[in-house]
C-alpha cells in the first residue's frame, strides 16, 4: 500500500542563489533531480483512471511524457527524473477532498499504473 504523508510541508519562497547552488557540481544529481520533479510538477494533478499526471498548463501526459518534458527542461538523465515521478506520484502527490475508501481506490489504481510502468521499463534506477 502507498503511505502518504499526513501533511505536507509549506512552500517556502527560496533564498537568492539557491538555483545556482542546487545545479552546481557540489550538489548531488539526485537532490537536483528531486528539485526539477517537485518544481515542475507543482499545481499539476493525477487522473489514475486515465494514468496521466494532469500538467498545470492542462498536458495530459504519462510518466514517460512527464519524464521526459521534465529532462527537456533540466538537462538531468531521464531515467533519473523517471525514478523521482514515480516517487511523486507514490508518496508526494495527495488528491484533496477523498472520502477514506475513495483514498484507498486512489491508492490502488496508482500502485497498479506504477507496477505497469516499472514492468514495461525496467531500466529505472534503484531509488535511494
Amino acid at each position: 500500500m502507498v503511505k502518504r504523508r499526513s501533511q505536507k510541508p509549506e512552500n517556502e519562497a527560496f533564498p537568492d542563489g539557491l538555483l545556482q547552488w542546487l545545479f552546481s557540481p557540489e550538489v548531488d544529481i539526485y537532490d537536483q533531480a528531486i528539485y526539477a520533479v517537485s518544481d515542475s510538477l507543482k499545481g499539476s494533478s493525477v487522473d489514475p483512471d486515465q494514468r496521466v499526471i494532469v500538467w498545470s498548463d492542462g498536458k495530459r501526459l504519462s510518466i514517460k511524457q512527464t519524464a521526459r518534458r521534465i529532462q527537456r527542461r533540466s538537462k538531468l538523465p531521464l531515467s533519473q527524473i523517471e525514478c523521482y515521478v514515480v516517487g511523486w506520484l507514490e508518496n508526494v502527490y495527495e488528491p484533496q477532498g477523498l472520502t477514506e475508501k475513495q483514498m484507498e481506490r486512489f491508492e490502488s489504481l496508482i500502485e497498479d499504473w506504477v507496477r505497469d510502468h516499472e514492468s514495461t521499463h525496467p531500466e529505472q534506477p534503484e531509488r535511494p
